[in-house]
């Protein structure tokens, strides 16, 4: 059981368009309308990163397999610095390298029953190197 405790709900805040730092936190192999193979990729806006939005997902980003579309593939790995011609032998390998990769989404919106949501327009590589982030930890954090 649990105490209901408005002070504790947050407000669900859609992510406007701009330019964000996320990391890619799942994916789903999925089938499209069209019957084509889909991997469809969620991110989160990096909280380690001084930026709006921090810790609010972009879910439902399809990476839709047809040669008209694999440039979101190409865009997205370049982006999330595979080398160049690093080589997957199938689409569920190419997910698993991605999640957990830190990139910069461009979000726009897209519209769906007069609703409007964030949707991923584009990629670049992370303007955050790890040099960049400071972690402090105390004696309290460490086990011994």
């Amino acid at each position: 059981m649990f105490k209901v405790d408005h002070s504790q709900a947050n407000e669900f805040v859609v992510v406007e368009p701009g330019e964000y730092e996320v990391t890619v936190i799942n994916y789903e192999l999925k089938k499209a309308e069209s019957g084509n193979n889909r991997v469809v990729v969620d991110y989160e806006v990096r909280s380690d990163v001084d930026q709006a939005f921090q810790g609010q997902k972009l879910l439902y980003d399809n990476f839709t397999v047809t040669d008209k579309s694999m440039w979101r593939f190409q865009a997205a790995s370049k982006a999330a610095q595979f080398p160049d011609g690093m080589q997957f032998n199938s689409y569920k390998e190419w997910a698993d390298a991605f999640v957990n990769k830190s990139l910069r989404v461009i979000v726009g919106e897209r519209e769906y029953n007069g609703k409007k949501y964030p949707e991923v327009k584009g990629f670049k590589v992370s303007e955050v190197n790890a040099s960049d982030i400071s972690i402090t930890i105390s004696d309290d954090d460490v086990p011994f």
